[in-house]
């Protein structure tokens, strides 16, 4: 599941509209994050963990696990000091989830 609604609006106590509205705002959020992390192979790794950071928090937040869990796994990769080619592997699989989340929003 790509998005779990129901979970987003439990967990923040939220109606359908209040939900609608934050997921207004992701929505035109989620190209900038996927632009971002397409490109962030030329960030510092600092710059690159601390968005993951704020990333797991945003998608938690709509319920877009697979996001949140993706970015939770590159922010810990960075912050173990993992080697590069990890790090990339994980950059990677967050594009693919933020694409999907994408088009699952649109």
């Amino acid at each position: 599941m790509v998005l779990n609604r129901h979970g987003a609006m439990q967990l923040l106590g939220l109606d359908a509209d209040c939900y609608e509205e934050l997921l207004n705002v992701m929505r035109g959020e989620v190209g900038e994050w996927l632009i971002f992390f397409q490109q962030a192979d030329r960030c510092e790794t600092e710059m690159l963990r601390a968005r993951a950071h704020r990333l797991k928090s945003d998608a938690a937040n709509i319920g877009a696990e697979r996001v949140r869990h993706a970015a939770r796994v590159l922010e810990q990769a960075i912050r173990d000091k993992q080697q590069a080619d990890e790090v990339e592997h994980f950059r990677r699989l967050l594009v693919q989830e933020l694409r999907e989340l994408e088009r699952a929003i649109a």
